[in-house]
């Protein structure tokens, strides 16, 4: 074998030398900085910044990071022109490990650092968020046609309510349904159609049996506006007239066992009686000024005429409330209050995950209308 093979040449001895001093210089280097970090307490502070920095999540990146990095670096530089220079070596090592850290943080490419919730819409058009909504109802939806409340945060007893409003909300698409949608409103119609007692009472007798009532009988017109079946008009026959015979003298309606007049509940017996007026139902209408009338002279405590804060906390009634009334105004400002409410919505949306077009249940109602009242509420607002 010749020799000349395993003796390494001048130049690769060189190189060798080079790597040999450049790993010495490093390690005196790196032994020097460690002990000038023990010794200097500015240098610690700023070292505990950067162990803070690296357990900041992952944030979106500042507009002028690389500016305000630039010039930090300027000012310490001619800070430190007169100092010696292993605090100008500490410093610039901060400066670009601050730097370092904050690339790995802010970095667009860069895997999370901890866990974040789905965030919301940006900028989305109404129907694409509808059509999420109607999604999320169909995923939803159980075998025997109705929603759950309370696999959603809700009141059981609210079921024949909760099964109402998706249903109302499903039935506001407008045009041809898909055929998935078609099944979801059928399966939801038989519910509610075998939750109507002889009498024509929607769902169990309890404290919330009039905004069931209200809610059940609004979603059945829904379902008999486009499909005119008969047994569906004889369920609503008997529907509509529990409805009236539970309307005060004053026009107004009241809770189950609560004297007192109440706002909410009359609105939702009102929304269906103009329902039925529109499809036929001649009889209602006394009924329908009447309530209208009382609501007139209640008018500031009825909640589609509350201020509409676009910085406060969200009531999805209030907002379906407004915008049901501001789509019948012929106020020049209406559009763009309509626009506002439907941004905000759309704000809140959200847009990943296995919830993924709904809302999630922050409202005053949450208790006990859960993740379906709100998206049910929300995706009818955005009509």
């Amino acid at each position: 074998m010749n020799d000349s093979f395993l003796q390494p040449d001048s130049s690769s001895l060189r190189q060798q030398g080079i790597e040999a001093t450049q790993h010495l210089c490093h390690d005196r280097i790196h032994t020097k900085t460690a002990r000038h970090l023990d010794a200097c307490p500015s240098c610690q502070q700023a070292k505990d910044v950067i162990d803070h920095l690296l357990a900041i999540p992952d944030l979106e990146p500042s507009p002028d990071l690389t500016a305000r990095i630039m010039a930090a670096v300027k000012q310490e530089q001619s800070r430190t022109k007169r100092s010696a220079w292993w605090p100008r070596a500490a410093a610039a090592v901060f400066l670009i490990g601050l730097s370092v850290t904050a690339i790995s943080i802010w970095s667009p490419r860069s895997k999370p650092m901890i866990a974040t919730t789905p965030s919301p819409r940006t900028s989305l058009p109404v129907d694409q968020g509808r059509q999420e909504a109607w999604q999320w109802f169909c995923r939803t939806q159980e075998s025997n046609g109705s929603w759950n409340p309370t696999r959603w945060g809700g009141d059981a007893r609210f079921e024949v309510a909760l099964t109402a409003l998706p249903l109302l909300a499903l039935q506001s698409a407008e045009g041809e349904k898909t055929a998935e949608q078609k099944e979801v409103i059928r399966k939801a119609q038989q519910y509610l159609l075998s939750r109507c007692d002889d009498q024509g009472r929607f769902g169990p007798s309890f404290f919330g049996s009039s905004y069931t009532q209200g809610m059940a009988t609004l979603a059945m017109l829904s379902c008999y506006r486009t499909n005119p079946d008969p047994e569906i008009k004889r369920v609503l026959h008997r529907a509509l007239d529990v409805i009236i015979s539970q309307q005060q003298p004053s026009g107004c309606w009241c809770a189950v066992g609560i004297a007192q007049p109440d706002v909410t509940v009359t609105l939702w017996q009102l929304e269906a009686l103009k329902a039925a007026s529109a499809l036929g139902w001649d009889e209602v209408q006394p009924h329908v000024s009447l309530g209208s009338k009382w609501l007139t002279s209640h008018r500031s405590e009825s909640p589609q005429n509350a201020n509409f804060d676009p910085d406060g906390k969200i009531d999805y009634f209030q907002l379906y409330s407004a915008t049901t009334q501001l789509r019948e105004s012929v106020d020049a400002s209406a559009h763009d209050q309509l626009t506002a409410i439907r941004r905000r919505l759309l704000l809140k949306q959200i847009q990943q995950g296995d919830d993924s077009g709904s809302w999630s249940p922050d409202d005053r109602w949450a208790m006990i209308g859960g993740r379906l009242y709100t998206t049910a509420m929300a995706s009818l607002a955005l009509r």
